[in-house]
């Protein structure tokens, strides 16, 4: 309720001295208990009650608000308590600091917050106990009590309480962008955000950081929250697309749309899937209208989207390449040389077409027609020369870069067109769970920097390398095999949404595609910039 009813206790005597720094209804309500065992405050004068119980060693009324206070303690009360700066009972000062922990949001949003001392300020933050929906939301409430009072854009030791590699590289990006002298708030802020970013990107090795208790299943490692993901399709997802039955291998962004290739029904088919519709299409095998002499696929086992709104798939029982367009699929030539177990397909921005085949232990480069080995030979191996990618391997090709998920030889090799041989750019430490090995890598995704993106099949997770790192960083899972909104069970394909940057991935095992992106950075961190 709103006013606070203690029970009945004994009176205590008065003290000869009685030094009032509060207002006249606290004192009042402490008199009161003084001389007849009861007394009622309202809520914001609880606090000054508590205060003035110590000062003046009513030993009875403290007892009484501890155990009263116990069981109603609200935001309001929690704040105005720590506002003090001064101790108010082991009892009760228990019971508020586990408040909190559990409820700090709530307490910022009172007026007493601004009056905490820098230490309780920092000494709450530094706790792992404390329950956030983000790190960022720790450095938003250290920026809220800094702007309630003057003068504080000096009290900077805070800020190393708070996990700044947990942060999203968007929001680091964002705040590194801060500008102030040396030794200030943003100036700090900026020189620390920019030290995460090369955690993030791999420059550096991962501080040994805890996870605060609230993080448990904490999806992406380094830097995003642990309201996980969205799931586009498949079980789990809202509405008609949980209804969608799947069993996604592959996702490929299309044109605004998303690719996937289900394989629940033989010989598998081609979703084109409309995000805002949440819901797709069959543009290709089962339950499609294409025609022409590719329509009759026998088993489907890689798409890629081509240029000119085509589709490539690989039809591998067919041992043959399909392109798809306009309802029409047409078969590609290769020339004179005869695929072997194809099992992945890519193209350039060329218009070349790359082939993985001989079970994953060659890549075909085709032109008009003509084709030429660019990767590996018709024996797999384990050097550098050779593949062993099996029949889940996958291909990406950045301009004159192709990079081969090299799946049983556990790495990704990327060759560049010309060269005899591959350079690992992921794994190739032998199979394991360490932050520099993969198990049975299936899909590869690579950005403009070089960065690549693995579907780490056997580890449930996607993993994330920067180009010359010695190691890579969870981008996703990573927290062992489940269906939680944090988890993946043997994710066999990953891309990137170009509009977004999000994580799109084909969780198999889950038979659901999910999609992974941090939230954007609060207005209340971007104002920092200005």
């Amino acid at each position: 309720g709103e006013r606070l009813e203690p029970l009945l206790a004994e009176p205590s005597a008065r003290p000869a001295e009685l030094p009032a720094d509060a207002p006249s209804d606290a004192v009042r309500a402490a008199l009161d208990f003084v001389y007849s065992g009861r007394a009622g405050a309202r809520q914001r004068l609880v606090p000054d009650l508590v205060r003035l119980a110590r000062r003046w060693e009513l030993k009875a009324l403290q007892e009484t608000l501890a155990s009263s206070l116990a069981e109603c303690l609200t935001p309001e009360i929690v704040a105005g308590l720590f506002s003090l700066g001064e101790p108010f009972g082991e009892q009760l000062g228990s019971a508020a600091r586990l408040f909190v922990l559990a409820n700090l949001g709530a307490c910022v949003e009172s007026e007493a917050f601004g009056r905490w001392k820098p230490a309780f300020v920092e000494h709450i933050l530094r706790s792992n106990d404390l329950s956030l929906r983000s790190e960022e939301e720790a450095l938003v409430h250290l920026v809220r009590w800094c702007a309630a009072a003057p003068g504080r854009d000096t009290e900077v030791f805070p800020l190393g309480a708070v996990r700044w590699p947990l942060m999203s590289l968007q929001t680091l990006d964002a705040l590194a962008e801060c500008r102030g002298p040396a030794g200030s708030l943003r100036g700090v802020i900026a020189a620390k955000a920019e030290a995460a970013k090369a955690v993030h990107r791999g420059l550096e090795a991962a501080p040994s950081l805890p996870l605060r208790k609230c993080y448990a299943g904490w999806w992406a490692s380094l830097g995003c929250s642990t309201a996980g993901i969205s799931i586009l399709a498949g079980r789990g997802a809202e509405g008609k697309a949980g209804k969608e039955e799947l069993a996604p291998r592959a996702v490929r962004p299309h044109e605004g749309t998303l690719l996937f290739l289900d394989s629940s029904k033989d010989p598998g088919r081609v979703l084109q899937w409309f995000l805002r519709a949440q819901s797709g299409r069959s543009v290709a095998g089962t339950g499609s209208d294409v025609v022409g002499d590719g329509a009759d696929f026998e088993d489907i086992a890689d798409i890629w989207s081509g240029p000119e709104s085509s589709i490539l798939l690989v039809d591998r029982d067919a041992e043959r390449i399909v392109r798809v367009r306009s309802g029409e699929a047409e078969v590609v030539q290769m020339g004179k040389v005869r695929l072997k177990a194809p099992c992945a397909v890519a193209a350039g921005s060329d218009g070349a077409v790359y082939v993985l085949d001989c079970a994953g232990a060659r890549v075909l480069r085709v032109v008009d027609g003509r084709s030429t080995v660019v990767a590996g030979s018709v024996d797999a191996g384990t050097g550098p020369t050779h593949l062993n990618a099996g029949p889940t391997g996958r291909l990406f090709v950045a301009g004159r870069h192709l990079y081969v998920a090299d799946t049983l030889n556990h790495r990704v090799q990327r060759w560049d067109l010309g060269s005899r041989e591959g350079v690992t750019v992921a794994g190739g430490h032998g199979c394991g769970t360490a932050a520099n090995q993969l198990n049975h890598p299936a899909g590869v995704w690579a950005l403009e920097n070089g960065t690549v993106l693995v579907a780490d099949t056997g580890n449930h997770r996607v993993m994330r390398w920067r180009d010359g790192g010695l190691a890579g960083v969870v981008a996703a899972g990573g927290c062992g095999a489940g269906d939680a909104p944090y988890q993946l069970r043997e994710p066999v394909d990953v891309a990137v949404d170009p509009a977004s940057g999000a994580l799109l991935v084909a969780d198999l095992g889950n038979r659901r595609v999910t999609r992974w992106a941090a939230a954007p950075p609060s207005q209340e961190l971007l104002a920092l910039r200005q």
